[in-house]
């Protein structure tokens, strides 16, 4: 159910705060650094409004998920030593998929809108900012557009 949803969505934001925050210390190159803390940003702020919808449907949650934390780290460290180019192909092609299958979820949604629009514009924003980054343009506008449109809510 709508409840299932919501939950996995939640834990792949914790998994991505902890996945982009690993890079955010760790990547060598620091002139990524602004960029990995835009990601981390636009992760947390989807993980905080997705936690007022989990709070009004009564739906546990846990802000500090060992597993999803420790799984983000797992990953973060298997692609930490990739070179830039190859770092960003594999990061967009990660993304691609899940942005295509939120934005039809979000196409279809009956009920709930918001969130589903929410959960699509958080992936379609970073997808972008790696098709931006591919084409060695910024990505870092399009999670600042996401970032200011959500915290205005």
């Amino acid at each position: 159910g709508l409840g299932d949803v919501y939950k996995r969505q939640y834990k792949g934001e914790i998994y991505g705060i902890s996945f982009f925050t690993y890079f955010a210390v760790n990547y060598t190159d620091k002139t990524s650094h602004p960029l990995w803390l835009a990601l981390t940003q636009v992760e947390i702020l989807t993980a905080d409004l997705l936690e007022i919808s989990l709070h009004k449907l009564q739906i546990p949650f846990e802000r500090h998920d060992p597993l999803m934390i420790d799984k983000g780290i797992i990953d973060a460290k298997r692609w930490l030593n990739l070179p830039w180019n190859e770092l960003v192909d594999t990061l967009t092609d990660w993304v691609e998929p899940y942005e295509k299958k939120y934005r039809e979820w979000a196409l279809e949604a009956e009920d709930h809108i918001d969130v589903f629009q929410l959960i699509a514009d958080h992936e379609t924003a970073i997808y972008q900012c790696w098709k931006a980054e591919q084409n060695e343009e910024s990505g870092i506008g399009y999670l600042s557009t996401f970032i200011q449109k959500y915290t205005k809510l």
